[in-house]
């Protein structure tokens, strides 16, 4: 009965939104340590094999909303489709990294409601739940960034970004966050007084006068704020390069590899389907936006002298390119930033854990003290190489194949911006290679003790770090898979 429940096309969401949640709450009732490490690694594989299920199950044929499920006490539904499965399995493959590199029983239970709380985002097809999940996830992150050393049992420097500390970083997140919800939250109550439901299937199949031209244009506003900050796009993007610097490596991980994604999912599955009008009618802005957005993450990437900064403005600046392709509404538009995001989603959490390796034995991620370090970790060397070429999009790389993908879709709609992009990644070559060669040749100059800071990468970070790759070179010789 229960194993009917579980793998049941009508209740297997319902059911893992049940059963998860239960077994993070068994983890308390561990008290030894190692127990309860080995006990939090198999929780943490629960998601996983369940998406591997979902996709087995998935009919790949169909553009519809399968396996859904409605709980009709509470008006909610839940379901799945192409690109809330590619996220659900994204999600449920980073995050086993993430636990393992946390060392406390808080950082553990965060990292996994966090997880749940970003799979029932993804699951859910109601606005106001969209909003409720939306939220606690940014409690959690919040915890992760301002407590670092009580959820990762790690000690970071206190002065982390220039003048910000840790806690700078985490209010920055949050004010960013609150400033788009305060728009997000009353758009919410006025589709509910109007259509009676913040169900998206009411929403998109209801015919309401409300939905005019003058009211789209009005409310659209509303969504693409929260979903901008959430990608981020220039001018709210100050948040994540600080974020990112504050955080520790699982922080990163997760910010990088799952939490950009939500604010693509959002435009995908609520903002274009309610307010298709005030899309077509705002690509002009958010096309001049996008690549504002990429040329000066781009160039600014190039004056930074924080590895982790560097990682991180090269995210903002592949986002952009997300964001561009999803509202081209183009006949590839949502497979190709699909496929983007999931990219991005494998290569630049595997850069920010070689940064984060690189800290724990330098307690520096400022690039002029890292030089000279290929000759002393080839290990390091040759994996860095690696996901340099993914994270500039060359050939054999997922990243490759989605950038190509992208800039068809944008290509469709204006030549112009598609030429625009292809020319301004010249310059991600640039600050890709800068970086890899400051940081991997040139002289070392004694900083810090070359015999025990620069030990190479040991076999637990090598596995931790091996899935990644994995996923990278799949996806990028087997991109159909």
């Amino acid at each position: 009965m229960l194993l009917d429940l579980l793998f049941g096309t009508d209740t297997t969401i319902l059911a893992f939104l049940i059963v998860f949640p239960s077994a993070i709450a068994l983890l308390y009732s561990i008290t030894n340590y190692g127990m309860m490490r080995v006990a939090s690694i198999i929780v943490s594989f629960i998601p996983l094999l369940w998406s591997i299920w979902l996709l087995t199950i998935y009919d790949s044929a169909g553009n519809t909303v399968q396996c859904l499920n409605y709980v009709p006490l509470i008006h909610l539904s839940f379901g799945i489709d192409a690109v809330g499965l590619s996220l659900v399995i994204l999600t449920s493959f980073i995050f086993p990294i993430c636990v393992i590199l946390m060392r406390t029983l808080a950082g553990i239970v965060t990292m996994l409601l966090l997880e749940y709380v970003i799979l029932a985002s993804i699951l859910s097809y109601d606005l106001f739940l969209f909003y409720i999940t939306f939220e606690a996830s940014l409690i959690l992150l919040y915890l992760l960034i301002a407590r670092p050393e009580k959820l990762t049992g790690i000690q970071y420097a206190k002065q982390t970004a220039g003048d910000y500390t840790t806690m700078d970083a985490a209010y920055k997140i949050v004010l960013y966050t609150m400033a788009g919800s305060l728009l997000f939250l009353p758009v919410i109550f006025l589709l509910y007084s109007s259509f009676g439901s913040t169900n998206l299937f009411v929403l998109t199949c209801g015919d309401n006068p409300m939905l005019s031209v003058d009211r789209q244009m009005l409310l659209g506003w509303g969504l693409l704020a929260v979903f901008a900050v959430k990608m981020p796009l220039i001018p709210v993007h100050l948040w994540l390069p600080e974020a990112h610097v504050a955080a520790p490596t699982a922080g990163s991980v997760l910010l990088a590899g799952v939490l950009l994604k939500l604010g693509g999912l959002g435009i995908i599955r609520y903002l274009i389907p309610i307010f298709p009008v005030f899309v077509v009618k705002v690509f002009p802005i958010l096309a001049v936006t996008c690549l504002i957005s990429f040329l000066y993450s781009t160039l600014t990437t190039l004056r930074q002298v924080d590895l982790k900064k560097i990682v991180a403005y090269s995210s903002i600046a592949h986002m952009s390119l997300v964001t561009l392709a999803i509202f081209s509404l183009s006949e590839h538009s949502i497979t190709s930033s699909t496929y983007m995001m999931v990219a991005h989603g494998l290569v630049s959490p595997g850069l920010f854990l070689l940064v984060g390796y690189l800290y724990e034995r330098s307690h520096t991620k400022f690039l002029p003290y890292l030089t000279g370090l290929g000759s002393h970790m080839p290990v390091y060397a040759t994996l860095f190489f690696i996901l340099t070429l993914a994270n500039l999009s060359f050939p054999l790389f997922p990243n490759f194949i989605a950038e190509v993908l992208c800039l068809i879709s944008v290509f469709a709609v204006h030549s112009l911006y598609s030429y625009v992009f292809c020319i301004s990644q010249v310059l991600g070559a640039i600050y890709g290679f800068w970086t890899f060669n400051r940081v991997i040749h040139g002289y070392n100059s004694g900083t810090f003790n070359v015999r025990t800071s620069t030990v190479d990468l040991s076999r637990r970070e090598v596995a931790i770090i091996l899935p990644l790759l994995i996923g990278i070179f799949w996806l990028g010789i087997k991109p159909m898979a």
